[in-house]
């Protein structure tokens, strides 16, 4: 037996919180377009990443919420889910080459200068 909050099926918080997710990535897609605006050069490409990363969960979340009405909308979630992890794992091993290479920069610089 369990608790009636926790319950998938009678709780209010399974629906508040389908109905928050996308919201959450609609905000986190908005801040990082925002930086993608405003910032150049690798800032502005990882922010891209990131905004496209955020547009996928954002549309993941969206087919979640969609297919507890309907039922064909349940494959929406899986693919653009897949799509979304595709692009982390981009943005993931892109910013670890950038990080080495700065990395890479002050080890030098440093070593140099002494």
């Amino acid at each position: 037996m369990t608790i009636e909050i926790l319950s998938y099926n009678a709780s209010i918080l399974n629906p508040l919180l389908k109905m928050a997710v996308p919201l959450l990535f609609a905000l986190a897609a908005g801040y990082f377009f925002a930086s993608r605006r405003k910032f150049g050069g690798l800032l502005h490409q990882v922010a891209t990443l990131l905004f496209v990363g955020a547009l996928a969960w954002l549309i993941s979340s969206v087919f979640r919420l969609e297919g507890d009405f309907n039922a064909q909308y349940k494959w929406g979630e899986s693919v653009f889910a897949l799509v979304s992890a595709v692009i982390t794992l981009f943005i993931a091993i892109r910013v670890r080459s950038r990080l080495q290479e700065i990395s890479g920069i002050f080890e030098s610089g440093g070593e140099g200068e002494r």
